[in-house]
Order: C-alpha cells, then sequence, then structure tokens
C-alpha cells in the first residue's frame, strides 16, 4: 500500500505543478485540471506503481513489467494529447508524418516539462533539460517554432536558429 500512496503523491505533486504552468502558459482551466487523468485508469496505475516505487530498480525489472509498463506508457501518450509522441502518424508503406499541434496542447506539453522537473527535482529545470533532449522531440515545424517562441517568452530559453 505504500508505494500506492508513494504514487499518488508523485502524480498530485506532478499535476500541481503542472497545473501552475498551464496557468503561466495560458491554458485553459478545464484541460490544466484534467491533465494527465489517465494515470489514475488501471492501464496505468499498476504498471507505473510497479515501475517506479516497486521491489526492483527500474533498470533491473522483469520483462512481464517492461512489457506492462511499455503498454501504459504506450496508453498515456496516445491518452494524452499534450505528447509530442501523440502527434506522429507512422503510415503502412513506412513513412512518418509530423502533424501540427494545435496552440493549447503545446502550451500543455510545456508545462508537462515544467511540472516533471518540479515533481522530479524539486526546481523548473526547463533551461537545462530542453536543449539536452530538443533534438530527440519530434516536432512539425511549425509546431517547434511555436515551442521554442514560448519557451523564449516564459523561461528565457534562445530560440534555435532555424526557428527564428
Amino acid at each position: 500500500m505504500d508505494k500506492h500512496l508513494k504514487y499518488l503523491r508523485y502524480v498530485l505533486r506532478h499535476k500541481w505543478y503542472v497545473f501552475l504552468a498551464c496557468l503561466k502558459l495560458g491554458v485553459p482551466l478545464w484541460q490544466a485540471l484534467i491533465h494527465d487523468w489517465q494515470k489514475l485508469t488501471p492501464a496505468e496505475w499498476n504498471p507505473y506503481v510497479q515501475s517506479f516505487y516497486g521491489e526492483w530498480e527500474y533498470n533491473e525489472r522483469p520483462q512481464w513489467l517492461v512489457d506492462s509498463f511499455n503498454a501504459a506508457w504506450l496508453h498515456h501518450i496516445h491518452h494524452g494529447p499534450h505528447h509530442w509522441q501523440y502527434w506522429i502518424l507512422r503510415e503502412d508503406d513506412g513513412d512518418t508524418l509530423l502533424l501540427e499541434m494545435p496552440d493549447n496542447y503545446i502550451r500543455e506539453m510545456i508545462a508537462d516539462w515544467v511540472g516533471a522537473g518540479m515533481a522530479i527535482t524539486g526546481k523548473n529545470n526547463i533551461k537545462e533539460w530542453y536543449p539536452k533532449n530538443k533534438d530527440t522531440i519530434q516536432l512539425h515545424p511549425r509546431t517547434r517554432a511555436f515551442v521554442d517562441l514560448m519557451l523564449e517568452m516564459y523561461y528565457g530559453i534562445p530560440r534555435r536558429k532555424d526557428t527564428q
């Protein structure tokens, strides 16, 4: 039971910090309130609890739990349009299309990045995190330009040369 309470505490802390960042970034109130609702569903709850607060170190989890967590993560990103992965379309012929994200989900995505840092480290580490991770984040060019503009405006992160 203790691991479930620890995970609930983390989720609530994360949601609080995301909510505060959503208010700063102009995310609609209802959208900010329901952020990451899917983490509370059976499809995600136990795999997350067992992966982060279970009896194994994260990198030493048994294969069944790795598979269970991967399914939970897939559920999470497919039910949360604030995740950039939600906007990637893999076609049958192998092509990958990057779809443009609506502004409100871009704002929530940035709030999610800020909230994750706050919940995990206790500080807003977006200035360090985004430059290290931006090249692995696949975004439509207009989405990338808006992300970079928002990060510059709200968090003082200089824009990439290709999005100015």
